[in-house]
């Protein structure tokens, strides 16, 4: 044990300090079960209380189908320039009317028409409000609870018809206060604003309107009153709307509004519904409108074409005097007539598409890339023909124009009819298949999801604040970690004791009135060894002990430092000296309380013990036994007092204590000196055993000089106290200051679950954690 490997020890620390094994993990959890579900329990009564204190939220929802739409306008079927296929220009899709559902044209007369860009929020306490509203009665207003009549309280009724404000106004925060017989004020951030009565429109001089249709509230009441920009009112209201696609690619679109009034929210998706119908039919009646217009602009042109058409037939057969073609002239007739019929219509939806679009567009382009196709064919077609007679050949071609120019005067004609009676219709190209009904349950908040949800969360926040302290907030709580990273055996784990708990009052009470009187005691001789035990108990000095060992010696603490004693007689008997220096890494680890105690174990068993404190900064161990500090190791190294004068006999058979004395600023240079370590060979001489306490080994240097002297020293650690850097940099200091480490001592470890042997010791009230005692 004389040497440590702390530099690889110190590097395996921080390398392995996150480590955990299963086994660990789950040993940290059983021994914070209560933690952990208390965690889960408040966060679970969080959740219930949520679910109690929400307002609940409906939701209704309307089924529209979006109709299939024509190609285009006119009805006239167009060819895909490279797959030869139909091919349909910009249309109408139902994720286009999904997104038309839920536009400024369609929202913004609901918004207007239900009032929605204007806000009512009573004033409330938080929480208490939720819960006063709760109970409440709608329409019967509560009375006002600690005397707050300006706070809503449950039951409160308002509805603003018409609310009317200048721009400098919009989404200002404004106040209604509820007045006496039914009136009211409206006040703003420069004061009020104007002074009306429920039912009648009240108007101010700055452009302020307003008409309340409803006001069911105690006389001072107030009220927070908003009007919201329209773009804003549409942002606001689209958080409570809900547009998709009931079934993928079908056309079926429902329309899903929730509110806290299950009423209202039908009302609302069915007026949605409604204003889209009214959207789309003024849309269609106005696309119906134009292309009718465009219909009866062409059809003189058309109509003209077809008789100029006819007479040039005429007139070449009776010139000609032939009536009727050959068969090759027929064949080339017909497949002349299909080409041009094509051609015809692509012409007349580029003239219609160029009314919407450039010609630079993708759509028009796309139309004269099909017209190419279309004329290379007919060249094509019509190269085939070129040994037939000149006559036949143009007979064919007149009959074949006459022909076209009749199919499309009479396609146009029929279009323009039955363009003029879907004008008069009230479709648009979509039907509601369902209306909204009103909704029986809510849909928030949900208590089958949430509760469960909050428990699970609650066990996992549990879980995570456990690991948290475990490895960031709290220092090293396993005690295994000293000797299984750091090399230094594990001399025993030390519990909290309740029963420390009354000896920490008691020594608290003695310390206080120490500093306070701040009186010298007499500085009591040593007694010779033939003196009796009544003398010794007589002797100046011998206070009432105050050590566990002494007051409780069946605690279940003293029984873990008993085998404390065990190990450290055991390495005595190879140390080359029998003096024992206590140290610790930081303050309150429990040096003094593992000293003083093991002193008393070590003299119960017949041993001279010598307890000397050597924290001449901030000592305490004479009030372990009833005595004050002055007249001790101080006053010693200083010379104004003999060192068997400083000497103290206690009611402890066998135990002598020597206290740190009067305080002084820097010990550090008395400890260097040579008489202190001749004090101490002179006394390792006297008796059997000395016990050294000494300051925080990180704090300050007192303990590093007082190590090469300790046959063997004894390193004690609080639980939870000190960080896995701290005792490795501890461990690391005492090697150089030439330690001879024994072990470690594990102090005021609280009783878990995983410390199975702690019960058999203990009684009912043993398990109470003390942190001032083993400090």
């Amino acid at each position: 044990m004389n040497d440590l490997a702390l530099n690889s020890l110190y590097v395996q620390t921080s390398g392995e300090r996150s480590q955990m094994s299963a086994r660990d993990m789950l040993r940290l959890l059983r021994d914070h079960i209560v933690e952990v579900l208390g965690v889960a329990l408040f966060v679970t009564a969080l959740a219930l209380a949520y679910v109690f204190l929400a307002t609940p939220v409906y939701e209704a929802d309307v089924l529209v189908r979006v109709d299939q739409t024509e190609p285009n306008a006119l009805g006239l079927s167009t060819l895909n320039g490279q797959q030869g296929q139909p091919y349909t220009p910009p249309a109408p899709s139902p994720s286009a009317e999904m997104a038309v559902m839920q536009s400024r044209s369609v929202l913004e007369p609901i918004i207007r028409k239900y009032r929605f860009d204007v806000t009512i929020t009573p004033k409330t306490l938080p929480v208490i409000g939720s819960l006063a509203n709760r109970f409440a009665t709608p329409g019967q207003p509560s009375a006002a609870w600690f005397g707050m009549r300006s706070y809503a309280w449950g039951g409160e009724q308002v509805h603003i018809g018409q609310l009317d404000v200048p721009h400098s106004l919009e989404e200002r925060d404004l106040t209604l206060t509820t007045l006496e017989g039914g009136r009211y004020e409206l006040s703003g951030p420069g004061g009020a604003i104007l002074t009306g009565k429920v039912g009648e429109l009240a108007r101010s001089s700055n452009g302020v309107s307003m008409l309340v249709t409803q006001l069911v509230a105690r006389p001072g009441t107030q009220f927070g009153v908003k009007h919201w920009a329209m773009l804003d009112a549409i942002k606001r209201f689209s958080k409570d709307l809900k547009v998709s696609d009931k079934v993928k690619d079908t056309g079926l679109v429902q329309i899903a509004y929730t509110d806290s009034h299950p009423g209202m929210a039908a009302e609302i998706a069915n007026a949605i519904s409604q204003q889209y119908m009214a959207t789309a039919v003024a849309a269609r009646q106005r696309n119906d409108t134009a292309t009718l217009a465009f219909i009866n602009k062409e059809l003189p042109r058309l109509h003209a074409d077809l008789e100029q058409a006819e007479r040039a037939q005429a007139s070449f057969q009776t010139s000609a005097q032939s009536m009727q073609p050959t068969t090759e002239a027929q064949a080339y007739l017909q497949g002349g007539i299909d080409f041009d019929r094509r051609i015809a219509d692509l012409q007349i939806q580029r003239t219609q598409l160029l009314d919407k679009y450039t010609p630079d567009s993708r759509w028009v382009r796309n139309i004269d890339q099909q017209l190419s196709q279309l004329q290379a064919q007919k060249d094509q077609f019509n190269a085939r023909f070129t040994a037939m007679p000149a006559s036949e050949r143009k007979n064919a071609d007149l009959a074949r124009n006459a022909k076209v120019a009749e199919a499309v005067y009479l396609g146009m004609t029929q279009k323009a009819e039955e363009l003029s009676v879907r004008r008069a219709s009230t479709t648009g190209g979509a039907h509601i298949v369902d209306e909204a009904e009103v909704p029986f349950k809510p849909v928030k908040p949900e208590p089958l999801l949430i509760l469960p949800g909050g428990a699970v969360l609650g066990l996992l926040l549990g879980t995570m604040s456990v690991f948290v302290r475990r490895h960031v907030m709290t220092g090293v709580t396993d005690p295994l970690f000293v000797e299984a990273r750091l090399g230094v055996p594990l001399m025993g784990e030390v519990f909290y004791s309740q029963q420390q708990l009354r000896l920490d009052q008691e020594i608290g009470a003695l310390q206080r009135r120490s500093l306070a009187s701040r009186s010298t005691p007499g500085a009591p001789a040593r007694l010779p060894q033939h003196a009796s035990a009544d003398a010794r108990a007589a002797a100046p000095g011998a206070g009432v002990s105050k050590v566990l060992a002494d007051r409780y010696p069946d605690d279940p603490t003293i029984e873990a430092l008993r085998s404390v004693r065990t190990a450290l007689s055991l390495d005595l008997a190879h140390a080359p000296n029998n003096i024992v220096m206590m140290a610790g890494p930081t303050p309150s680890a429990g040096k003094s309380f593992v000293a003083a105690n093991m002193a008393v174990l070590h003299a119960e068993v017949g041993s001279r013990v010598l307890l000397i404190d050597a924290d001449m900064r901030n000592g305490h161990l004479a009030y372990f036994f009833g005595q004050p500090n002055r007249g001790g190791l101080s006053e010693v190294l200083k010379g104004a007092m003999q060192p068997h004068q400083a000497l103290r006999r206690t009611s402890v058979e066998g135990l002598t204590l020597m206290s740190c004395g009067s305080r002084i600023t820097n010990p550090a240079a008395l400890l260097m000196r040579q008489n202190f370590r001749a004090i101490l060979q002179q006394f390792s001489q006297e008796y059997d055993l000395v016990i050294v306490d000494t300051p925080p080994f990180l704090v300050v240097t007192d303990a590093a000089i007082i190590a090469g002297d300790a046959g063997a020293t004894v390193l004690v650690l609080r639980s939870g106290m000190q960080s896995e850097e701290e005792i490795a940099e501890t461990v690391r200091k005492l090697e150089r200051s030439e330690a001879r480490v024994t072990g470690a001592v594990f102090n005021a470890i609280p009783p878990t679950r995983s410390h199975r042997y702690y019960g058999y010791y203990g009684s009912g009230d043993d398990t109470e954690p003390v942190f001032d005692a083993q400090a």
